[in-house]
């Protein structure tokens, strides 16, 4: 039997192992993970046009590989017909978001009165909107406000609604 090329066996290792680094880093290996979630109350669906609406109450977490949302209550948005995810909306007295920002295991935090989650569908990108008494904390930023929006992939917030405080700090501290 011939052996293939050295050369041949090393684009493939490296393809293997670029393949391998791409889904150890934790938001691009979340959002390809399926949207799960748990309640310890009720629950009700309906189909509303093109959409099916889950609701539910008391001890409520939605996960989505490292992403985590804790509430009392949750609205959980999919495509009737695909059972595709569109968008969750999740209720408390605080709603908890955590996630894993990277592979070294940095955290974000946040908590806000009611938390959106969903895919911007022309960018493809993962959006938590924290609304109401909205607070969020990275390695190395924090933000208190009223309402923040937080592109995950980005570990950016692009818009907050003010009154607004916070801190940045560089990566030499």
């Amino acid at each position: 039997m011939r052996k293939p090329p050295i050369s041949l066996v090393s684009r493939y290792t490296f393809l293997l192992l670029l393949s391998y680094a791409a889904t150890s880093i934790a938001l691009e290996s979340d959002q390809s993970q399926q949207v799960r979630w748990s309640a310890d109350g009720d629950s009700t669906m309906r189909i509303e046009e093109n959409t099916r609406i889950l609701e539910m109450s008391t001890n409520v977490n939605v996960t989505q590989g490292t992403l985590e949302i804790i509430g009392n209550e949750a609205i959980i948005e999919l495509n009737a017909a695909t059972n595709e995810f569109q968008r969750v909306t999740v209720h408390g007295t605080p709603v908890h978001y955590q996630q894993q920002l990277d592979e070294d295991g940095a955290i974000v935090k946040g908590t806000s009165e009611t938390i959106l989650f969903y895919v911007d569908s022309l960018t493809e990108e993962t959006i938590i909107e924290l609304i109401g008494d909205a607070n969020i904390e990275s390695p190395d930023t924090t933000w208190s406000c009223v309402s923040i929006t937080y592109i995950v992939e980005q570990n950016l917030i692009p818009n907050s609604i003010g009154p607004c405080a916070g801190s940045l700090s560089g990566s030499n501290q």
